[in-house]
């Protein structure tokens, strides 16, 4: 008996130190990964792919800080906007065409609402050459079918773009496609379920496409926000600390200077206990605002 006992102890103590050694050597990889892309590694070359269009879906602040930093720092001049507010649109188009002399094509499309498989019927999105395709997905809040909603904006209409654009990438061999995630798919998020699960499902299906086109010339990441100053999370720029909550510049700034960020498990760790934390207290003072 004493024998058994002491080959059960043995073989536990293997299982649970295999366990920690694993998971401390996996974040050393990741975090000396992230440490090299932040002050080491060098820019990818975007010079290739100014002659592409760079097709981006939604117009929040975040995402016009991100292509302005890509026309402002990275030379990158051929722009593809769809989204489903003219207006915006029409705005980001004159501030764009002004600022930087680029060329931008619009095209009104609700990726809540309208058929994801009319979205190869937008104006001349058929004759593009897509070089870059930039993705992000927004919250929606909608009374009644909420779920069903996000899960449409934020994740099939990411896989439709995908399944639209990424045949011409492979064929050419050439092409750069960012998706966005959130540190929210990193651990369920109350109040907010469906949003962390199509975040998380983001970013399991790009890794996916990283193993799938890594022996090709073709680009594929997932960048990873923590929270940014948006009105989609109800942050402005004074909320900004710098550590939390950041600006949409210098987010943009951040993403588009590094193009290679990468997530350690240590960090996956701390999220729950701090960031999300803060995140949490923001909700409750929106939501009690909400009902005074």
């Amino acid at each position: 008996m004493t024998s058994l006992f002491t080959w059960l102890y043995n073989i536990l103590w293997w299982i649970v130190s295999s366990v920690i050694i694993f998971r401390i050597v996996r974040a050393t990889h990741f975090l000396i990964r992230s440490i090299w892309a932040h002050f080491f590694s060098t820019l990818l070359d975007l010079k290739p792919y100014q002659d592409s269009w760079t097709v981006v879906t939604g117009c929040t602040n975040g995402i016009v800080a991100y292509i302005e930093e890509l026309a402002k720092t990275r030379g990158i001049r051929k722009f593809y906007l769809i989204g489903r507010n003219p207006e915006k649109l029409n705005q980001i188009n004159n501030e764009m065409s002004s600022r930087y002399n680029c060329d931008i094509k619009t095209a009104i499309f609700d990726f809540e609402k309208d058929d994801l498989d009319r979205v190869i019927d937008l104006p001349g999105f058929r004759d593009l050459e897509v070089g870059i395709l930039k993705k992000i997905g927004n919250l929606v809040e909608l009374p009644t079918g909420i779920g069903s909603k996000i899960v449409k904006v934020n994740l099939l209409s990411c896989i439709k773009m995908l399944e639209l654009i990424l045949p011409g990438m492979a064929k050419r061999d050439k092409g750069i496609i960012v998706n966005i995630a959130s540190f929210m798919g990193w651990r369920p998020f109350p109040y907010m379920s469906t949003y962390p699960a199509t975040k998380a499902a983001i970013t399991f299906y790009t890794d996916t496409l990283v193993d799938e086109f890594k022996h090709t010339n073709l680009k594929i990441q997932c960048l990873i926000p923590a929270l940014v100053a948006t009105k989609i999370v109800s942050y402005n720029s004074k909320d900004a600390d710098g550590l939390f909550v950041v600006k949409p510049t210098t987010f943009a700034r951040q993403a588009v200077a590094l193009c290679n960020l990468a997530s350690f498990w240590l960090f996956k760790q701390f999220v729950p206990l701090v960031i999300l934390g803060v995140h949490k207290q923001r909700v409750d003072e929106y939501q009690s605002r909400k009902e005074q």
